[in-house]
Formats: C-alpha cells, sequence, structure tokens
C-alpha cells in the first residue's frame, strides 16, 4: 500500500494524535488498540504488520484507513504523527530508533527493552530530538492503584514497614516469543514481573533498592523463578514470581503503623482492594478500565496535546529494569 505524502503536523500543532502501530498482534485487539480511538482528540490512521494480509486483515476489522507490511512505509505515512510499537520486546530498540529519526513521538510496549542498556540507548534517542517517548505500564493508570498510591501518599498507612508480593502461576504451554530469551529477554518474569516491580515504584513512590536475588531455571533457558528481597523507602520487601507453579497466586501486600492494605489479586483482574485497619476492614471496588489501557493512553494523548501529564516515562521504566542497588547488594 503505498504512503500517503500529505505535510506532516506533530500533535500539538494539528490538535489531534493521528496513530500508527507497529505490530498489530494480540495485545493491540482489545488491551490498547481501542484505546488510541476512545480517547479525546485521537484516532488510528494506519497499522504495520510484517505478514501483509494480516495488516490488512486488522486494518479491515477495526476500520483504519491504511495499513503497510513495512516499518519505513508506516513512517513515511505522512499523516501518522506518533507512534506505538507493540512488538515483542527484541525488536523495541531498533523500530524505536527508526521512530525517533523519523521526528515522531512513540508509545511503547512494556517492557521497554530487554536489557536496562536497551532502554538508556531508546531514552537518548528520543532526548536527542526533544521527542516525548512512554512506556506501557497501564496497570499505574488503573482507579485501583492511584487509590492506593493516594492512601500512601496521605499518610494513612503511617511507617510503612512491609511490602510483600507473590506471583504463582502453572506452567504455560511450552513455545511462544515471552520465553525465546532472544525475543523476550528474559522470559515470563521480563513480561509479567515488571508490571509489578512499576506498581511498587508508582504506589509508594520510590525506587526498588536490591538487598538479594536470585533466579532458577533450565540451562540454558529462560528463568522460571525469581526471587528478590529488597527495601523501598522506610520498607522492607519480598518478591517471589514462580511460572512452573502448582496453583495460582497474585498477592501485594503493604503493612504499615497504622494500617495495611491487601489487593488479593493484583495483576489478573480482580478488582477489590482491602484496608485493615486493626479489626476493621474496608473494601473498595475498583473494576479495571475497558479497554485496560484506556486511562494510560489518555494521559499519553493529554501529553502530547499539553492539556495533561503522563507519568509513565523512560525515567521510571528504567527504575524496572535497573533497580538500584542497597549497599552491599547486587548489581542487576
Amino acid at each position: 500500500m503505498a504512503a500517503l505524502t500529505a505535510a506532516r503536523q506533530l500533535p500539538r500543532e494539528c490538535g489531534e494524535v493521528r496513530w500508527g502501530i507497529i505490530g498489530c498482534g494480540d495485545v493491540t485487539e482489545k488491551k490498547s488498540g481501542p484505546a488510541l480511538s476512545a480517547a479525546k482528540n485521537s484516532r488510528l490512521v494506519a497499522v504495520m504488520r510484517r505478514d501483509g494480509a494480516k495488516a490488512a486483515d486488522y486494518a479491515r476489522r477495526h476500520g483504519v484507513p491504511r495499513w503497510y507490511d513495512r516499518v519505513d512505509a508506516l513512517l513515511a505515512d505522512g499523516e501518522v504523527n506518533c507512534v506505538y510499537v507493540a512488538t515483542p520486546p527484541g525488536s523495541h530498540l531498533q523500530i524505536a530508533l527508526a521512530v525517533a529519526a523519523a521526528g515522531l513521538p512513540c508509545y511503547v510496549e512494556k517492557p521497554q527493552g530487554r536489557t536496562a542498556a536497551e532502554c538508556d540507548a531508546m531514552a537518548a534517542a528520543f532526548e536527542a530530538r526533544k521527542l516525548p517517548l512512554y512506556v506501557a505500564y497501564y496497570r499505574r493508570a488503573y482507579p485501583r492503584y492511584t487509590s492506593l498510591r493516594d492512601s500512601v501518599r496521605n499518610g494513612r498507612f503511617g511507617d510503612i514497614a512491609r511490602v510483600t508480593y507473590v506471583f504463582a502461576r502453572p506452567a504455560p504451554p511450552p513455545g511462544g516469543w515471552r520465553v525465546a530469551v532472544e525475543h523476550s529477554g528474559g522470559g515470563h518474569f521480563l513480561d509479567v514481573g515488571s508490571h509489578a516491580l512499576d506498581l511498587l515504584d508508582y504506589v509508594l513512590g520510590a525506587p526498588i533498592k536490591l538487598v538479594t536475588s536470585a533466579a532458577y531455571g533450565p540451562p540454558g533457558g529462560a528463568e522460571t523463578v525469581v526471587e528478590l528481597s529488597f527495601t523501598i523507602g522506610p520498607a522492607t520487601g519480598s518478591a517471589r514470581w514462580d511460572f512452573d507453579a502448582e496453583s495460582d497466586a497474585d498477592r501485594l501486600e503493604i503493612v504499615g503503623s497504622e494500617m495495611s492494605a491487601v489487593c488479593p489479586s493484583c495483576l489478573n483482574g480482580r478488582d477489590v482492594l482491602y484496608y485493615r485497619h486493626g479489626a476493621n476492614v474496608l473494601s473498595e471496588s475498583h473494576p479495571p478500565p475497558a479497554p485496560v489501557q484506556g486511562p494510560l493512553v489518555a494521559s499519553v494523548v493529554d501529553d502530547l496535546l499539553g492539556r495533561g501529564e503522563c507519568d509513565s516515562t523512560p525515567e521510571s521504566s528504567a527504575r524496572c529494569s535497573r533497580p538500584e542497588p542497597e549497599k552491599g547488594g547486587p548489581r542487576v
């Protein structure tokens, strides 16, 4: 398909974000793609996938005007003024650098890169062009977590003493890019665990500082179990992920001197958050947004148009990819 050659206007120049998606796979079907069109003054105008037939099918089903089967063709589309990169992490750096070279803002799926060095290279490229770069840690925009963050910031917990997170999931079917280290950078932990690390950073408003860490998995393959002990602000913390477990678990607990909170299904979509004051328990129900990336995408659009700010940035993403070592602790 030939690229549209109209003179390009960046979002603030035309008052509208005109998205192009690179990599229109499963994550874009319900989680993110519809969010690009749901935000105010935002619409999806082009998609790209290496398989042209699948790109054409996606465009037809979602009412997208144009489709491409090459990255450079989508970047040459003069109507596209912001790009969403939704490919596996192994290609994020190469594509993001091409987006920056084309002079376009970018919203990239998490994890931002396979390594901290890749994240740094992306951030530097966009900083050099004075272009915004956003990372799709969309759960930080869920009402459940903004409520929890506000409770922390308002001092309702008193002095926070301990943070505990446990995630377990039976082994998924073999195969897929998430366990191909060259594509994912670290198996299911980098894909799922990065969400939890970002939420801790967001909710508690402090960087994670590692004390000890350990990972276990098959020789030469992606890790299946990861264990961390850390400090975050004044609190001590522990976290464990098991992707070859016998049952499911997904539980976040924050304990303070005045109050504690439990989110019994932190990432898996249930909507209840429990606050405990001694023997009293208060529950809050916060249904996940639909589409789930809607609130974060709306904040990206607001930031691009100068009417708000998005706080899921390369700086916050880098803290997930490179937790600070506590004195004497490991450097990862």
